[in-house]
Protein backbone atom coordinates (compact mmCIF):
# COMPACT_ATOMS: atom_id res chain seq x y z
CA UNK A 1 0.00 0.00 0.00
CA UNK A 2 2.92 2.06 0.79
CA UNK A 3 4.63 1.65 -2.38
CA UNK A 4 1.30 2.21 -4.44
CA UNK A 5 0.55 5.93 -2.55
CA UNK A 6 4.23 6.75 -3.55
CA UNK A 7 3.77 6.32 -7.26
CA UNK A 8 0.08 7.45 -6.30
CA UNK A 9 1.78 11.17 -5.77
CA UNK A 10 4.64 10.66 -7.79
CA UNK A 11 2.15 10.02 -10.48
CA UNK A 12 0.38 13.11 -9.88
CA UNK A 13 3.29 15.16 -9.66
CA UNK A 14 4.44 14.41 -13.35
CA UNK A 15 1.23 15.08 -14.61
CA UNK A 16 1.36 18.33 -12.94
CA UNK A 17 4.72 19.19 -13.83
CA UNK A 18 4.08 17.80 -17.71
CA UNK A 19 0.89 20.33 -17.93
CA UNK A 20 2.00 23.84 -16.08
CA UNK A 21 5.06 22.70 -17.99
CA UNK A 22 4.12 23.30 -21.53
CA UNK A 23 3.29 26.86 -22.05
CA UNK A 24 3.43 29.53 -19.25
CA UNK A 25 0.35 32.20 -18.95
CA UNK A 26 0.47 35.93 -17.81
CA UNK A 27 -2.09 35.92 -15.23
CA UNK A 28 -1.34 39.01 -12.96
CA UNK A 29 -3.10 38.51 -9.16
CA UNK A 30 -4.48 41.62 -6.91
CA UNK A 31 -5.03 38.69 -3.72
CA UNK A 32 -3.54 39.25 -0.41
CA UNK A 33 -0.02 38.63 0.86
CA UNK A 34 0.30 35.29 2.17
CA UNK A 35 3.57 33.05 3.41
CA UNK A 36 4.97 31.26 1.08
CA UNK A 37 7.41 28.65 1.47
CA UNK A 38 9.52 27.84 -1.93
CA UNK A 39 10.68 24.33 -1.76
CA UNK A 40 13.77 23.62 -3.76
CA UNK A 41 14.55 20.52 -5.81
CA UNK A 42 13.28 18.14 -2.95
CA UNK A 43 13.25 15.30 -5.31
CA UNK A 44 14.38 11.43 -4.71
CA UNK A 45 17.23 11.68 -7.48
CA UNK A 46 19.07 14.48 -4.73
CA UNK A 47 17.43 12.50 -1.20
CA UNK A 48 18.45 8.69 -1.93
CA UNK A 49 19.01 8.37 -5.45
CA UNK A 50 21.30 9.27 -8.40
CA UNK A 51 23.05 12.35 -7.01
CA UNK A 52 22.06 12.18 -3.12
CA UNK A 53 23.16 15.30 -0.91
CA UNK A 54 25.31 14.24 1.88
CA UNK A 55 21.75 15.14 4.24
CA UNK A 56 19.04 14.45 2.06
CA UNK A 57 17.19 12.41 3.78
CA UNK A 58 17.57 14.22 7.13
CA UNK A 59 15.74 17.34 5.78
CA UNK A 60 12.64 15.28 4.34
CA UNK A 61 11.03 15.38 7.51
CA UNK A 62 11.87 18.91 8.53
CA UNK A 63 10.05 20.23 5.23
CA UNK A 64 7.09 18.24 6.12
CA UNK A 65 6.81 19.67 9.46
CA UNK A 66 6.09 23.20 8.34
CA UNK A 67 4.54 22.49 4.77
CA UNK A 68 0.84 23.46 7.13
CA UNK A 69 1.84 26.61 7.91
CA UNK A 70 2.28 28.10 4.22
CA UNK A 71 -0.82 29.97 2.35
CA UNK A 72 1.16 28.73 -0.25
CA UNK A 73 3.77 25.87 -1.32
CA UNK A 74 5.84 26.22 -4.99
CA UNK A 75 8.37 23.22 -5.75
CA UNK A 76 10.97 23.63 -7.73
CA UNK A 77 11.87 20.57 -9.90
CA UNK A 78 14.80 19.67 -11.69
CA UNK A 79 12.77 18.52 -14.94
CA UNK A 80 15.80 17.26 -17.68
CA UNK A 81 15.89 15.02 -20.66
CA UNK A 82 17.16 12.16 -20.49
CA UNK A 83 20.41 13.85 -22.46
CA UNK A 84 20.82 17.06 -20.62
CA UNK A 85 24.30 18.75 -21.12
CA UNK A 86 24.85 18.96 -16.98
CA UNK A 87 25.29 14.51 -17.56
CA UNK A 88 28.52 13.68 -16.67
CA UNK A 89 27.25 11.14 -20.67
CA UNK A 90 26.97 14.39 -22.23
CA UNK A 91 30.28 16.24 -20.80
CA UNK A 92 28.79 17.80 -17.67
CA UNK A 93 30.17 17.13 -14.75
CA UNK A 94 26.56 15.32 -12.62
CA UNK A 95 25.65 11.60 -12.63
CA UNK A 96 22.25 11.61 -14.65
CA UNK A 97 19.48 12.70 -12.31
CA UNK A 98 15.74 13.98 -12.37
CA UNK A 99 15.39 12.76 -15.83
CA UNK A 100 11.52 13.74 -16.16
CA UNK A 101 8.86 11.32 -15.92
CA UNK A 102 11.16 9.21 -13.58
CA UNK A 103 10.77 7.88 -10.45
CA UNK A 104 13.94 10.15 -9.37
CA UNK A 105 12.36 13.26 -10.26
CA UNK A 106 9.43 12.93 -7.88
CA UNK A 107 8.85 14.21 -4.68
CA UNK A 108 9.27 11.97 -1.61
CA UNK A 109 6.62 9.60 -0.43
CA UNK A 110 3.95 11.60 1.38
CA UNK A 111 5.43 15.15 1.39
CA UNK A 112 2.11 16.40 -0.13
CA UNK A 113 -0.04 14.84 2.74
CA UNK A 114 -2.59 17.40 4.19
CA UNK A 115 -1.74 20.36 1.58
CA UNK A 116 -4.84 21.73 -0.13
CA UNK A 117 -3.67 21.01 -4.04
CA UNK A 118 -5.18 24.08 -4.97
CA UNK A 119 -2.53 26.28 -2.79
CA UNK A 120 0.44 24.37 -4.45
CA UNK A 121 3.02 25.08 -7.97
CA UNK A 122 5.09 22.83 -9.04
CA UNK A 123 7.87 25.10 -10.85
CA UNK A 124 9.89 23.10 -13.57
CA UNK A 125 13.51 24.33 -14.80
CA UNK A 126 16.54 22.56 -16.45
CA UNK A 127 14.41 21.49 -19.60
CA UNK A 128 16.15 22.55 -22.26
CA UNK A 129 18.85 19.80 -23.17
CA UNK A 130 21.84 22.72 -23.89
CA UNK A 131 21.02 24.40 -20.80
CA UNK A 132 22.04 24.14 -17.16
CA UNK A 133 19.60 25.65 -14.89
CA UNK A 134 20.58 25.63 -11.07
CA UNK A 135 17.84 29.12 -10.08
CA UNK A 136 14.68 28.77 -10.38
CA UNK A 137 13.07 32.56 -11.26
CA UNK A 138 16.21 33.42 -13.72
CA UNK A 139 13.53 34.74 -16.19
CA UNK A 140 11.04 35.63 -13.89
CA UNK A 141 9.56 39.18 -14.70
CA UNK A 142 8.15 40.90 -11.52
CA UNK A 143 5.44 42.48 -13.58
CA UNK A 144 4.42 39.47 -15.89
CA UNK A 145 4.62 36.74 -13.02
CA UNK A 146 1.44 35.65 -10.70
CA UNK A 147 3.79 34.26 -8.49
CA UNK A 148 4.53 36.82 -5.55
CA UNK A 149 2.76 40.03 -4.38
CA UNK A 150 4.08 42.84 -2.46
CA UNK A 151 3.65 41.92 1.47
CA UNK A 152 3.96 38.54 0.66
CA UNK A 153 6.57 36.10 3.26
CA UNK A 154 8.46 34.08 1.54
CA UNK A 155 10.73 31.42 3.35
CA UNK A 156 13.17 29.26 1.03
CA UNK A 157 14.23 25.44 1.53
CA UNK A 158 15.33 22.17 -0.18
CA UNK A 159 18.24 21.03 -2.02
CA UNK A 160 21.44 21.64 -2.78
CA UNK A 161 22.70 24.19 -0.71
CA UNK A 162 25.44 25.19 -2.75
CA UNK A 163 23.95 25.03 -5.88
CA UNK A 164 20.10 25.05 -6.80
CA UNK A 165 18.96 26.96 -3.45
CA UNK A 166 21.90 29.65 -3.59
CA UNK A 167 21.07 30.46 -6.94
CA UNK A 168 17.28 30.43 -6.49
CA UNK A 169 17.85 32.91 -3.58
CA UNK A 170 19.65 34.92 -5.86
CA UNK A 171 16.91 35.14 -8.35
CA UNK A 172 14.33 35.67 -5.78
CA UNK A 173 16.50 38.92 -4.00
CA UNK A 174 16.43 40.56 -6.70
CA UNK A 175 12.35 39.71 -7.56
CA UNK A 176 11.87 40.74 -3.95
CA UNK A 177 13.63 43.99 -4.22
CA UNK A 178 11.22 44.61 -7.57
CA UNK A 179 8.04 43.03 -6.35
CA UNK A 180 8.44 44.10 -2.45
CA UNK A 181 8.17 40.67 -0.56
CA UNK A 182 10.20 39.52 2.56
CA UNK A 183 12.59 37.07 2.36
CA UNK A 184 14.30 34.25 4.94
CA UNK A 185 16.14 30.66 4.71
CA UNK A 186 14.63 27.37 6.75
CA UNK A 187 18.25 26.06 7.19
CA UNK A 188 16.78 23.30 9.18
CA UNK A 189 15.18 21.98 5.62
CA UNK A 190 18.22 22.80 3.69
CA UNK A 191 20.75 19.88 2.37
CA UNK A 192 24.05 20.89 0.47
CA UNK A 193 26.12 18.51 -1.69
CA UNK A 194 29.22 19.67 0.32
CA UNK A 195 28.45 22.14 2.43
CA UNK A 196 26.25 25.22 3.38
CA UNK A 197 28.69 27.31 3.70
CA UNK A 198 28.42 29.17 0.27
CA UNK A 199 24.55 29.86 1.16
CA UNK A 200 24.79 30.93 4.94
CA UNK A 201 27.71 33.02 3.57
CA UNK A 202 25.38 34.93 0.95
CA UNK A 203 22.42 35.54 3.56
CA UNK A 204 24.74 37.06 5.82
CA UNK A 205 26.04 39.33 2.71
CA UNK A 206 22.77 40.37 2.03
CA UNK A 207 20.98 40.51 5.32
CA UNK A 208 18.75 37.38 4.91
CA UNK A 209 17.34 35.96 7.94
CA UNK A 210 17.04 32.62 9.49
CA UNK A 211 13.46 31.41 9.54
CA UNK A 212 12.64 29.68 12.68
Amino acid sequence: MKVLKFFAAATMVMTMVACTGKKTQKVMTDREPANIMVVVDLQKDFIDGNLPATDGTRVVEPVKSVLTKFDKVYFTLDWHPWNHCSFKANGGIWPQHCVRYTVGAALPDGILDNLDINNVRFLPKGQAQDKEEYGQFENTKADDQDLFVKGDNVVVCGIAAEYCVLETLKNLVRLSKEVGFELSVYLEGVASIETVDPLVAYMNENNIKIYK
